[in-house]
């Protein structure tokens, strides 16, 4: 469930400029998204065109905020979904994870955030294995978010990611520690184009920095990446290691 977790928050991170105004950015906004979408498919394979891991169509309201997220298994049918809940100002307060196909609840997070949204505490509850975690996303001046820490039902430090900006607000850098003591696990990397699009990323693992993953990305005519290769990376080699592709779709106006 981390794994899971940890990816969908760097798709929304690392390709968005993270300065948040007053009303809430959408998850369209975070993912810089452009026009008025719909739904958006991911799916990663293998260079042979086998899937891997979990295929994930995230669909939105007409405001960009997310309806709910579905995960499917390798075959194409619907494994996990997840719904969201919002207040009238358009923010986050419930998102429940159910199990497919019986609907069966799962797990469900509430949130709760100071007045001035500096902080935001997002409560986890896993129903089937009695998982109790509690994240806390922390804002700087500029109203990014700086940090993302999870603590267990005990109090104590599972994991961190602190994160780095350039001068237009977008991510430079994404590192994360695991424990009290932060023992560092990684660091992400990214680099964007002229126009602010992002262009590549690196994923940095093992405290030896020795072996990396590089991605390139590929945009649509509407502004849109929908294909994203990726490589790894060794002193002694590289290769491509897979293809996530996005199936974006659009409200007719």
């Amino acid at each position: 469930m981390r794994l899971n977790r940890l990816f969908l928050m760097l798709i929304m991170l690392a390709v968005s400029s993270m300065c948040l105004a007053q009303k809430p950015l959408s998850d369209a906004q975070y993912e810089h998204l452009k026009g008025n979408v719909k739904t958006v498919l991911t799916t990663t394979r293998t260079p042979q065109g086998r899937v891997v891991g979990q295929p994930v169509r995230n669909f939105y309201n007409r405001d960009g905020f997310f309806n709910q997220v579905t995960y499917y298994d390798t075959t194409g049918y619907p494994a996990i979904t997840v719904k969201y809940e919002y207040d009238k100002k358009n923010r986050l307060v419930k998102d429940t994870r159910y199990l497919e196909p019986y609907s069966e609840l799962i797990s469900q997070t509430t949130y709760t955030s100071d007045k001035k949204r500096s902080r935001v505490e997002a409560h986890f509850f896993g129903i089937s294995d009695s998982i109790i975690e509690t994240t806390v996303y922390h804002y700087n001046k500029a109203n990014a978010i700086d940090t993302v820490t999870t603590f267990d039902d005990a109090g104590k430090e599972l994991y961190s990611t602190i994160y780095l900006f350039d001068k237009q607000g977008n991510i430079q850098y994404a590192t994360f520690t695991d424990g009290p003591n932060h023992i560092y696990r990684g660091t992400e990397k990214y680099r964007y184009d002229t126009e602010g699009n992002l262009a590549e990323h690196c994923s940095y693992y093992l405290t030896t920095l020795r072996q990396a993953f590089l991605y390139t990305y590929y945009y649509d005519e509407e502004g849109n990446w929908t294909e994203a290769y990726v490589y790894h990376v060794s002193p002694t080699q590289g290769y491509l290691y897979q293809i996530i592709s996005r199936q974006i779709t659009y409200y007719e106006d």
